[in-house]
């Protein structure tokens, strides 16, 4: 059959596009099975809040199935314009469009095929290490792996809408082309851009607005809302930014005659002005996914190194037990009988009583009761003479001086006012009474007034009862006396805490959030290459012909590399720029978000921030270097294929 052969010919004669196609598709695959398998072959549902888990994992796979198709068009977008060159001369030579159609579904299909291949079974191979690294994640001994077919048949059909979605573009795309003209359409030059001055101006004003509302996120309740909001319009800020700023700049350069008329200056500028509304939207995805994956494994590692701080916040013992009033001796009775029947030693209870906390936002030396998306604390009050002797001290106090605990707020007034009333202050910096009522994310703040009648009149709402004990014995009896408690005494869990219950949810979350960020940002990496390096071999074979003709008329080929150099180096710095300056004016909202959790801790944020841009900035140089061969090779010698 001479259409299998064209298209076998077709795969083998382009090696240096389709390898890369196949590399792609294959790892994309191979995540895509990962996924599935983590969902679908193990018992992650039944173990210990895996429910969270497995819907994290859920939404990380139709992620990664977003970005494998979005990419592999990408890809097809360039490599339908390489194929019209050869199916153009097929149509001269006598096939029709039925023929052209022929071609396109056997070679997309061969990719398919070869993808899925390679893909399901590296797939099945590195789906063991990633269950080893999910389940140290996850710190869930009970869970185990077994193998169904299942994730093989999701992948397969996943991927073949994916490759159907492509045939079917190839087919229109071929659909509205006169056969004859396919061979002059692959070499139409791109005409020149025009200069769009008042979109470039709107582009640098959204992305500031994106910036501005990033850097003034505040760690409240609207924290989310702004971020999604201000990642909004840094995305769109960037398209314009990168599409007609650069637009602006390249012409700007152009009339700078000290600048422009020079080879190497002179051949990169005017190569890049000719392209660039197509290079613009490239280059402004390739520092967005790069933005991706700096916040994703920022954000993720963080939440992991942060979990143990957010457990002894909301709860300093080993179980806390909130209520509207004292345990009864009946309750206490059932705890002590419930701790020998699963063999556990209990310490002194401790018990704290507070005012119900009053959520409200607190504005320079002023605390304003209020729930809205402004709130971000909540507030209680006691007297001097309990929190004296929970925490073994000798504090006295005015009727106008406060004693004031807020961790992770860093209050420096020396006074505040609630409710009329200034008091002086005198910050603590313990507390081991303290806890979050209800798991609320909104920082807790202490105050100690001088007895019972100011903390009273500080925040007039209900006492509420806080007591909590540690327990000794095995982490499963623990777990299980906690769970029994809870249940046999029917209290809320938001009135309940368990420190071995808590780790395991937040194991689950958490660790499930790193897993599926170092999944995704494999994925994203995969498609800042594969962008770059079509995009470079897109251009090579664009210029390729305009070098040979420079070359014909006196161009060294010392002045070659050098321009090849300038437009490559110009092309690669700007994404990379932009995503380190995506992610300083991120790291503010990122700030605000893990304060809200509690979990935020600068020294941990600098150093995954540092690590996460070198690790990025190293691989981005060697993909550079690769594709930057890649590109030589091709415009160097005219004939290559």
């Amino acid at each position: 059959m001479i259409q299998l052969k064209l298209a076998l010919h077709n795969l083998v004669k382009s090696k240096n596009q389709s390898l890369p196609f196949i590399f792609s598709n294959s790892m994309w695959v191979i995540i895509t099975y990962i996924f599935l398998s983590m969902i679908y072959n193990t018992n992650i549902k039944t173990n210990s809040y895996g429910t969270v888990a497995n819907y994290i994992l859920k939404l990380g796979l139709v992620f990664v199935i977003l970005i494998a198709a979005l990419s592999t068009f990408y890809a097809e977008r360039l490599l339908s314009k390489q194929r019209m060159q050869e199916l153009g001369l097929y149509s001269m030579l006598g096939l029709t469009k039925r023929h052209l159609r022929q071609i396109i579904l056997l070679e997309n299909s061969l990719f398919y095929m070869i993808c899925i291949i390679i893909g399901s079974t590296l797939g099945m191979t590195f789906s063991k290490l990633a269950f080893m690294s999910l389940k140290s994640l996850l710190g869930a001994s009970s869970l185990h792996q077994s193998f169904t077919l299942l994730p093989l048949l999701y992948v397969a059909v996943i991927f073949a809408g994916i490759f159907i979605l492509i045939i079917l573009f190839d087919f229109w795309g071929l659909r509205k082309v006169n056969p004859i003209n396919l061979w002059a359409k692959s070499s139409q030059p791109e005409k020149e851009p025009k200069s769009h001055i008042l979109l470039a101006v709107l582009g640098i004003i959204i992305l500031l607005i994106g910036y501005y509302i990033s850097v003034t996120v505040r760690p409240t309740g609207a924290a989310f809302g702004q971020f999604i909001i201000a990642i909004m319009f840094v995305v769109v800020g960037s398209y314009l930014v990168f599409i007609t700023a650069s637009i602006s700049l390249l012409k700007a350069l152009k009339k700078n005659q000290n600048y422009y008329y020079k080879p190497n200056h002179f051949i990169s500028v005017s190569n890049m002005l000719y392209r660039m509304k197509q290079n613009g939207a490239g280059l402004a995805s390739i520092s967005l996914l790069c933005t991706s994956i700096l916040v994703a494994l920022i954000a993720s590692v963080s939440l992991v190194a942060g979990q143990k701080n957010l457990i002894n916040l909301w709860s300093p013992r080993d179980i806390q037990i909130v209520s509207k009033a004292p345990l009864s001796t009946t309750a206490n009775q059932t705890i002590h009988r419930l701790a020998n029947n699963y063999q556990i030693t209990m310490s002194q209870p401790q018990t704290l009583i507070v005012t119900t906390p009053v959520m409200g936002a607190l504005s320079g030396n002023q605390f304003n009761s209020q729930f809205n998306t402004k709130t971000e604390y909540t507030l209680s009050s006691l007297d001097l003479k309990q929190y004296n002797h929970l925490q073994n001290t000798n504090y006295h106090l005015k009727n106008n001086e406060v004693l004031l605990y807020a961790p992770g707020s860093n209050y420096s007034q020396r006074h505040l006012t609630i409710r009329g009333r200034t008091f002086k202050v005198k910050p603590v910096q313990r507390f081991n009474g303290a806890f979050v009522y209800s798991h609320t994310i909104y920082k807790s703040i202490f105050i100690v007034a001088a007895n019972k009648t100011i903390a009273k009149q500080l925040n007039p709402q209900p006492y509420i009862y806080a007591q909590g004990f540690n327990t000794h014995g095995t982490k499963r009896h623990q777990k299980q006396f906690a769970k029994t408690v809870q249940k046999t005494l029917n209290i809320d869990p938001g009135n309940f805490t368990s420190k071995y219950i808590m780790r395991d949810l937040l194991k689950a979350m958490f660790g499930s959030l790193l897993f599926m960020g170092i999944l995704i940002s494999i994925v994203m990496i995969c498609a800042t290459t594969m962008i770059i390096y079509y995009k470079q071999v897109s251009e090579g074979y664009a210029d390729k012909d305009h070098y040979h003709i420079m070359s014909k008329i006196g161009l060294s080929k010392k002045e070659t590399k050098k321009a090849i150099q300038s437009q490559v180096l110009t092309v690669f710095t700007l994404p990379i720029i932009g995503a380190v300056l995506n992610l300083i004016f991120a790291l503010p909202a990122i700030k605000s978000v893990l304060t809200i959790f509690s979990m935020y801790n600068l020294k941990i944020l600098l150093i995954v921030s540092l690590l996460t841009i070198s690790v990025l900035i190293i691989s981005y140089m060697l993909i550079y270097l690769a594709t930057t061969t890649m590109y030589r090779r091709i415009v160097e010698n005219p004939s290559t294929d």
